[in-house]
């Protein structure tokens, strides 16, 4: 949980996305603000990082970002405990069961690690270059759906 200086509010991960159907028709957003999380992951995958996405959107806090990128990796790693989908695997016997991109021994949380310390996919794949891009991009797009599946969940309670 992270405390920002500039308001008493605050931020947890699962508080920082939320589907409202009066706000954007129901589109996930970042709370507080009409930016979709789509356009956080959309940068992501197109090579940017965290610092190009608060100069894209200044009324996304710069914690409300790390926190959806902590979620998607905590999603993600649930994801990958339940099952195996070609994507990512987890076995106790290997990596202390910790989930890994298939083909390799690359843990899934590297990912967003890499991420979270503002850096791009382009320097993900420098400090990993056996990774398949098309795997990163994947492990993306499926942590955003996550994300949005939770908050449409979220809202219909």
């Amino acid at each position: 949980m992270a405390q920002t200086s500039e308001t008493s509010i605050i931020i947890t991960e699962d508080s920082v996305i939320h589907s409202d159907k009066e706000i954007m028709g129901g589109t996930p957003v970042f709370k507080g603000t009409r930016v979709p999380v789509k356009n956080l992951f959309d940068l992501l995958i197109y090579g940017r990082d965290l610092k190009d996405f608060h100069f894209e959107f200044p009324s996304v806090h710069p914690k409300k970002a790390v926190a959806a990128l902590e979620r998607a990796k905590k999603v993600m790693d649930e994801e990958a405990c339940r099952k195996s989908d070609g994507l990512f695997h987890s076995d106790p016997k290997e990596m202390g069961g910790e989930p890994v991109f298939v083909g390799t021994r690359h843990q899934l949380k590297s990912l967003f690690n890499c991420l979270i310390q503002v850096q791009s996919l382009k320097d993900f794949h420098f400090e990993f270059p056996s990774m398949y891009r098309e795997q990163t991009l994947a492990a993306l797009n499926m942590a955003r759906q996550l994300l949005e599946q939770e908050a449409y969940a979220t809202a219909a309670r």
